[in-house]
């Protein structure tokens, strides 16, 4: 068994590479987490050249949910601890699209993955001490116009950018509430927003989006640097003396009066279960 086990969803490109690397270059084992074996096997190739067997490939499309336990049983019968999950996998779509289960699709992968993903693996991570769950949040939560009656956009009320602020809202109001929950048994949550960062994000978008992003692209960060700041929450001891907080540039961040509303925050995270516990 390894010492030290990390997970990191969407790490197969941009910022979740990083993540993978700087978390391999920590001396943590890493499992890279990858929708498909094409571009997974190619950026998990890179990473073990560099770092050998420490790091590895494991295939779950996120968008479809009940995935995520196919993923978990594949997991634990390997590894008996999980120190820490980065939750990153997303991205916007252009139009609307809906997932297996019927949830729109950037709310569907950008939320509701990462509540599956810490409410399935919480039996490792809290047999595990101080583990850590990082979310890949963002500043396009100050655009968001949360409706909590109508978290799948529905009745033409879909729009890219809102639908995607609003799944980044959402990710900062689930770290808040996990953080709240999870209050007493030594796991420590966080966000973050990496910056903007020249990565394939924008590759499903349209309409002006999909014509200005590659004139923006020069000006904008590394995938290395976007990654800084959810390094540092993985690894840092200033991290681990607080919990439930939005993260920008390696420093603690305000986010807007939504992004602290914590009666949102818990009917959030209460519809969230409601949604995820219909399936079954």
């Amino acid at each position: 068994m390894a010492d030290r086990v990390c997970l990191v969803t969407g790490g197969n490109s941009g910022i979740g590479f990083e993540l993978c690397r700087g978390m391999a270059a920590a001396g943590f084992h890493v499992v890279m987490v990858s929708r498909g074996a094409e571009r997974g096997e190619p950026a998990i190739e890179k990473l073990q050249a560099e770092f050998g067997d420490s790091v590895e490939l494991m295939l779950c499309d996120i968008s479809d949910l009940d995935n995520i336990q196919k993923l978990y049983s594949e997991f634990s019968a390997k590894f008996d601890r999980l120190d820490v999950l980065l939750n990153n996998a997303g991205a916007m779509w252009g139009k609307r699209y809906k997932t297996t289960q019927g949830h729109e699709m950037t709310f569907g992968v950008n939320h509701l993955g990462y509540f599956e993903m810490a409410r399935t693996f919480l039996p490792l991570l809290k047999s595990t001490e101080g583990s850590r769950i990082i979310n890949t949040a963002s500043e396009a939560h100050r655009m968001a116009y949360l409706r909590l009656d109508n978290l799948n956009h529905e009745n033409k009320w879909y729009s890219q950018w809102r639908t995607y602020g609003n799944s980044k809202l959402c990710n900062i109001l689930f770290t808040r509430e996990l953080a709240r929950r999870l209050e007493g048994t030594g796991i420590i949550t966080h966000c973050f927003h990496p910056g903007v960062v020249r990565t394939r994000f924008g590759s499903g978008a349209s309409g002006l989006m999909w014509l200005f992003w590659p004139i923006f692209r020069p000006f904008m960060i590394s995938s290395k640097r976007g990654a800084r700041t959810g390094l540092h929450l993985a690894l840092s001891e200033d991290a681990g003396s607080s919990t439930g907080e939005y993260w920008f540039s390696m420093k603690r961040r305000r986010g807007n009066r939504h992004a602290r509303n914590d009666d949102n925050a818990t009917k959030l995270w209460e519809v969230s279960e409601e949604m995820l516990n219909d399936r079954k």
